[in-house]
């Protein structure tokens, strides 16, 4: 099976691999930022606060797109 019948199976990948990769890196620099504090007493919550919502931000970003695209989906939509 070739890459793109693979890629093609899997709905929205890369919105799936963004909220994925967001979460990890939010996760690794928290454990960071706390082994900073532990190391060396120095409070690292604006650097923390930075990141996080730079990855928050990406994280918004890719919603309000799907969000206020106008497309409705078919598949969730309730009209009974």
């Amino acid at each position: 099976m070739t890459m793109k019948k693979k890629k093609d199976k899997i709905p929205h990948l890369f919105g799936k691999v963004m909220v994925v990769w967001c979460v990890l890196c939010g996760t690794a620099f928290s454990f960071l930022a706390l082994r900073i504090l532990s190391r060396t007493g120095n409070d690292p919550s604006a650097l923390l606060g930075i990141i996080l919502a730079f990855f928050g931000g990406e994280l918004a970003l890719m919603f309000g797109r799907d969000a206020l695209s106008g497309k409705s989906k078919g598949d969730d939509s309730d009209e009974s």
